[in-house]
């Protein structure tokens, strides 16, 4: 058994080095990532070696997260949307992307829907700006009674598996929510960009890195006729569903280019408003996304109401002409006053890390 093999995940060469380890080890781990094995010629991106002092199922466990964490860190900057999703293909390469948090559903849904379509990935879903797809078919993480570790297993070593279609491209991308009160028949809710964003947000890894990721993300969602949500209480029952959304038309997606924003200038101003740094920004129709940076990764902001003048007359600009800005555009308020309406709705983006206050007060 090799002391090293490599694997394909979301389109970087991982080098599996586990020399370190014994025999049993050894083929455990070779066995269980068999359906991500890279057989080609190619130097490896990135090597990540099995963790020492750690019992067999720990051990395996963590080579999971240790290469996940890895592949998505090596592409950080490729300009790809690395969704955290689950994933499965038609005969033809369409791809059916499920996306929802940690331990809502994505494995069952992958396992279950693997009897009829080609697995692609229960981890993350690395998609280009074209509509392309890169697999991850990592092991199935399984949750078994005797142990205090989730079993890593090949999902090919469960029902045999199915190739792999090549190329692969989305077709549909859906939020899914499964709990036991959930319908009794899935119920499926299209979702518009904004809602979708704040969504798919935060199951985005490096979502603050690469071009306009706001715009890349809106303009994939455009070309597969948005996102929907889909609610239900028994994996079983989706299975129309999912055969109706693989049939989705595969529309062109346009290209995107990075624009720049007010914020890119420094402020001049002590007594006036600054936004603070931004990743992207994307008008939806009267409302605004604002993507920040966070230590985290990053956040998606949809202000709406008076939400969009706000941020569009508060950089290097004081409360007197914000207020000024706001009632040009929305005109005087029915009730109450215009500028404590306008200074409340300030000083939340002020909290919420959006906006910095003036340094002095005219």
């Amino acid at each position: 058994m090799p002391d090293r093999f490599l694997v394909s995940a979301v389109g970087a060469v991982v080098d599996v080095d586990v020399s370190s380890r014994d025999a049993e080890f050894r083929i455990r781990a070779h066995e269980a990532w068999a359906d991500a094995w890279y057989e080609g010629a190619r130097t490896p991106d990135v090597i990540v070696a099995v963790r020492d002092g750690l019992e067999d199922d720990a051990a395996l466990s963590m080579l999971s997260t240790d290469v996940t964490i890895a592949a998505l860190a090596h592409r950080r900057a490729d300009p790809v949307w690395m969704l955290h999703a689950a994933g499965l293909a038609d005969e033809s390469g369409r791809v059916v992307v499920l996306s929802a948090p940690s331990g809502t559903g994505k494995t069952t849904a992958a396992r279950h829907l693997s009897r009829r379509y080609a697995y692609v990935s229960d981890e993350t879903i690395a998609i280009a700006p074209d509509g392309g797809v890169e697999p991850y078919r990592k092991p199935l993480s399984i949750i078994e009674a005797h142990s205090t570790h989730k079993a890593q297993v090949a999902l090919s070593s469960l029902d045999g598996g199915r190739p792999l279609p090549f190329p692969l491209r989305v077709a549909k991308i859906v939020v899914i929510d499964r709990s036991a009160d959930g319908p009794e028949q899935p119920s499926l809710e299209e979702l518009d960009v904004a809602e979708a964003l704040e969504l798919l947000g935060p199951q985005t890894s490096y979502l603050c890195d690469g071009e306009a990721p706001l715009q890349r993300i809106a303009a994939l969602l455009e070309a597969t006729g948005g996102a929907v949500r889909l609610r239900y209480r028994e994996v079983a029952d989706i299975d129309p569903i999912i055969e109706r959304l693989l049939r989705t038309e595969l529309r062109p997606v346009d290209a995107v280019s990075p624009r720049p924003t007010a914020s890119d200038a420094a402020p001049t101003r002590t007594d006036a408003f600054a936004r603070a740094a931004t990743a992207d920004e994307l008008g939806l129709d009267g409302r605004i996304a604002i993507l920040q940076r966070t230590p985290t990764g990053g956040q998606v902001h949809v202000l709406d109401g008076i939400g969009p003048s706000l941020w569009a007359a508060a950089h290097d600009h004081t409360l007197t002409e914000i207020v000024e800005a706001v009632v040009t555009a929305h005109g005087e308020p029915e009730t109450g006053d215009a500028r404590s309406i306008v200074q409340a709705a300030l000083q939340e983006l002020v909290e919420d890390g959006l906006l910095q206050a003036p340094t002095t007060q005219t």
